[in-house]
């Protein structure tokens, strides 16, 4: 068997094992309350979620729960039509496969997520004197996924030639929106995609009548950002279908979506191929998930996260002291003193913010990571001082780094701080590099090299930065920072692996209760790096709505009690050219959409002095002090993220967390004078209270309350039982 994973080639059921003796499905037409065949037409398979109907050539339509609510368009309608899973051999897309009804399969299973039930249709396309190819396509339903539908197909030449596969698509389905909803546009939806593409930019779209998105899981061939989620989901205001693939590790696949010119969106999952069948030879697809859902993206990547746990990515509980808020000396920038950070430790006191964090630039070089000598002259000795005189006042630190960029000779389009050279390190060992095809070294986004990750010698490295840095110099975790995922590495010798494993526990084995947080600069935040990170960020939000919408994904896939870094509260400066760097440009100061979301708040000022836009005083001093308060008193990040509205459709703007037995609401518009609407409450009487203002606004009457309210910005209320 051919296969982007060989470990597949011992047979194409390796997800779960047969309980019950597989029952061939008799041709004539047979009806139980999962399975519903009509001969040689329709094939109906049911699950309490989701409901998948299948023509007779393998083209497959998604329903959310019954047949009464089609989330893709139907089967075979149109010459744009094409079946979830098929292949492209030597140039032709191969789609038709007419299904075998005499070996329709239904079986009882087990997986690791639980018991379930398994469909098998098989059928063969063929193509005189050119190809004939069997393929079985696999669905699977679990019962602890009632709204997911896990696929798979397999693929096997049965002519006596060679078959020469370029492209696998998987989840290919053609959606329209006003299936759903009679009155909108066939392109009439919101979208998550999950792809790192760009720093800044939305991954919550509005799709557009000409709206083309290519997303590409690698490395970017023009932003070197990349990775991700690996997922896409498209909804209206009643239903949604998410896509997306279950393998543990990374895969070069794109999920490319666009509105085709009958304006349906297409959306799929494709691969390049590139590998030739023999007579008899198998090639397997990816395993996949269909989710059907029910307002915004939160509700699917929410059970992709749980899935992909049940295959053993699995987050461990992060430590607790996540929670804190956050101060970070970048407000000082490159050039900062230690002076600077122990001069603003008073105020820190003061405010009530535990975590100080030595940011950018406390360094040598890239990929060396020794103490520059403008900013510790004292070397490694006066590096672990420093760092015990911030332990001794009461704080914790944490320190900036990233673990794979190794600095060249030279740079030649970034023009960050760094001290002049190539690192020592690479140097002494350029074996240890990424290296493309043609032999040289592939530069990143900040135009340096990159160290592979495979290399056992390198793995060695980052366990031994990491005892360096919290073992032998004190420091309380990590901040990792401009990191994304590495691009293919040609070096024959090499096979790629993540080495955020080393960092992560190696720290905990030094420290049980250190903090390591990732930071993928500006985009998605990369699935497959959140099990070796107590913290993920929203990452440089460029406006409010944007940093909620990142929060609510991220306690999406982290746990709704993930103590999600808001990042620094100035990084949002709305109507202020994000580019402008001068230190009289406007600053962000809105901890409301930090606090709201429960995420951690944090920031970067400085006191007493400091560039004159960063600096703590007057009426910004008195807003920052009762943040911080109000901050400590909840700590909402502690509580649980309830899904009860979407972030798009739902007005005004709401999020609601519940944390013991109050429920805290935060609500978001321009400006807003009418009724709000309190969903998720026990069936009692509430006292409505402005936490922000501490001020009593009356009662409600659960589990959905109502009060007429006005308000600008913002409103964040707390809802406590009445005993």
């Amino acid at each position: 068997m051919v296969s982007g994973n060989l470990k597949r080639s011992g047979g194409l059921f390796w997800l779960s094992l047969v309980l019950l003796g597989g029952s061939v499905v008799s041709s004539c037409s047979g009806k139980n309350e999962d399975l519903v065949i009509e001969k040689g037409g329709d094939i109906w398979f049911r699950n309490s979620g989701i409901s998948l109907k299948f023509d007779r050539h393998m083209h497959c339509q998604v329903f959310y729960g019954d047949r009464h609510t089609p989330l893709s368009e139907e089967a075979a309608a149109s010459e744009f039509s094409k079946p979830s899973h098929f292949i492209v051999v030597q140039g032709d897309e191969i789609r038709d496969f007419a299904v075998d009804y005499e070996t329709i399969r239904l079986d009882t299973i087990v997986t690791t997520a639980g018991k379930g039930k398994r469909l098998t249709l098989s059928g063969i396309a063929e193509k005189k004197d050119s190809w004939r190819i069997e393929k079985k396509l696999i669905v699977e339903y679990v019962e602890k996924y009632p709204d997911a539908a896990i696929a798979y197909a397999c693929y096997k030449n049965l002519a006596n030639t060679p078959v020469a596969i370029d492209t696998d698509y998987a989840c290919y389905f053609r959606m329209d929106a006003s299936l759903i909803s009679k009155d909108a546009s066939p392109f009439d939806f919101w979208s998550f995609q999950g792809s790192s593409l760009a720093w800044g930019i939305d991954y919550i779209i509005k799709i557009t009548d000409s709206f083309r998105q290519e997303n590409w899981m690698g490395v970017q061939p023009v932003t070197k950002t990349g990775g991700g989620v690996p997922l896409v989901d498209l909804w209206t205001k009643k239903a949604g279908l998410a896509i997306a693939h279950l393998e543990t590790k990374p895969q070069m696949v794109s999920f490319p979506v666009e509105t085709g010119p009958d304006k349906r969106v297409h959306m799929g999952i494709r691969r390049a191929v590139q590998a030739t069948l023999q007579p008899g030879e198998s090639y397997a697809s990816l395993k996949t998930v269909v989710i059907a859902h029910q307002l915004d993206c939160y509700n699917p990547l929410q059970t992709y996260a749980e899935m992909l746990a049940d295959e053993g990515l699995k987050r461990k509980q992060p430590a607790e002291e996540a929670h804190e808020a956050i101060w970070c000396g970048w407000g000082y920038l490159t050039d900062f003193t230690l002076s600077d950070i122990t001069g603003t430790l008073p105020k820190l006191k003061e405010l009530g913010i535990k975590w100080v964090v030595i940011d950018d630039r406390w360094w040598d070089r890239y990929g060396d990571w020794n103490p520059r000598k403008y900013t510790f002259p004292g070397g490694e000795k006066q590096v672990k001082a420093f760092v015990d005189s911030i332990h001794s006042q009461g704080f914790k630190i944490q320190i900036w780094w990233a673990p794979t960029p190794v600095q060249p000779e030279k740079m030649i389009s970034w023009g960050g701080s760094v001290d002049p050279g190539m690192a020592r390190i690479a140097a002494l060992h350029p074996e240890w590099l990424i290296m493309d095809k043609d032999g040289s070294f592939p530069r990143d986004c900040r135009d340096m090299y990159q160290f592979c990750p495979s290399v056992p010698e390198v793995q060695e490295y980052m366990r031994q930065l990491t005892t360096r840095f919290i073992r032998d110099w004190g420091f309380d975790g990590h901040k990792l920072d401009a990191y994304y995922v590495v691009p293919p590495c040609y070096n024959p010798a090499h096979y790629h692996k993540n080495p955020l494993k080393a960092i992560y526990e190696t720290s905990k084995s030094i420290k049980p209760n250190s903090v390591t947080e990732i930071c993928n600069c500006g985009t998605t935040q990369d699935v497959y790096q959140s099990i070796y990170c107590d913290q993920p960020v929203n990452s440089d939000p460029t406006s409010p709505v944007q940093s909620r919408q990142r929060v609510k994904v991220l306690k999406a896939l982290w746990g709704p009690d993930a103590p999600v870094f808001t990042d620094h509260v100035e990084h949002i400066r709305p109507n202020v050219d994000m580019n402008d760097k001068s230190d009289t440009a406007a600053v962000g100061q809105d901890f409301a959409t930090s606090m709201g979301t429960g995420g951690v708040i944090g920031t970067k000022f400085t006191w007493p002095a400091g560039p004159e836009n960063m600096q703590l005083k007057g009426e910004r001093a008195t807003h920052w002090q009762k943040w911080v308060t109000l901050y400590n008193e909840k700590m909402l990040s502690k509580g649980n993220y309830l899904n009860l509205y979407d972030m798009v459709y739902d007005m005004p703007e709401t999020h609601v967390i519940q944390k013991d037995s109050s429920f805290y609401y935060a609500f978001y518009a321009g400006n807003w004078n009418g009724k709000l609407e309190f969903r998720g409450l026990a069936d009692k009487r509430y006292k409505v209270y402005d936490y922000e203002n501490r001020v009593e606004l009356g009662t409600i009457e659960g589990p959905v309350g109502k009060l007429s309210v006005s308000f600008r910005s913002h409103l964040l209320l707390e809802c406590i039982p009445v005993q």
